[in-house]
């Protein structure tokens, strides 16, 4: 009997919430996406660089744990443990970056295209390229869930996605993105591929040096 009143007085809490947002959200939108003060362009716009940024450093960081720690350069415990919270912080980020295009009623982007490549009314390819990003960054944060129920070499293979996501991820930005144009920010996307390029040779050079020294 102690416990039937607290529960039911969550429920009634959970659904006035529920129904509190629902009349909230839409002004809220309508507040924070006028044209006069674009704030959920800038969100999005922001959120999106942020997370290319923070993929790029997961991306990075898992090079450097297949090189172990880049040579001996940074201890492998630190290279793994920066690897799995840079791909949690890029896995958030992303969402929200796509959750407020989608909001954003002046973006002119729906829900059904952020999960159905080429089905934007503008920038389809842009676009496109930014689905199949999200879609593969889903399949392989499901197969780093399932790992120790996968086959190692079919986890591998899928984890191994992740340099396709990250490529698609940057040419979304370079097509999709406003900024695209900016010297800055394509000298910031096309540099991080450039780093990662660099830290795949390293890890390469890194495995045929192994064998010859044993």
């Amino acid at each position: 009997m102690n416990n039937t009143l607290p529960d039911r007085l969550r429920l009634f809490l959970l659904v006035a919430l529920g129904a509190w947002l629902g009349v909230a959200v839409p002004g809220l939108i309508g507040l924070f996406a006028s044209k006069e003060l674009p704030l959920m362009w800038w969100a999005a716009r922001g959120l999106g660089l942020v997370a290319q940024l923070a993929m790029w450093m997961s991306v990075l960081f898992g090079v450097f744990v297949g090189a172990k720690g880049a040579g001996g350069v940074v201890e492998t415990p630190w290279v793994r443990e920066l690897h799995m919270r840079w791909s949690l912080a890029s896995i958030g980020l992303v969402v929200l970056h796509v959750l407020f295009v989608v909001a954003d009623p002046f973006a002119g982007v729906g829900p059904w295209a952020a999960v159905i490549p080429m089905a934007s009314p503008i920038r389809t390819q842009g676009v496109a390229l930014g689905t199949f990003a999200l879609l593969g960054l889903g399949g392989v944060y499901a197969a780093t869930n399932q790992m120790k129920k996968l086959p190692p070499g079919v986890w591998r293979a899928v984890h191994g996605m992740s340099f396709g996501v990250f490529l698609l991820a940057m040419l979304h930005g370079l097509k999709a993105g406003t900024d695209a144009d900016d010297p800055v920010i394509r000298g910031m996307l096309l540099g991080s591929a450039v780093v990662v390029v660099g830290a795949i040779v390293q890890r390469v050079l890194l495995a045929r040096e192994t064998p010859a020294r044993a």
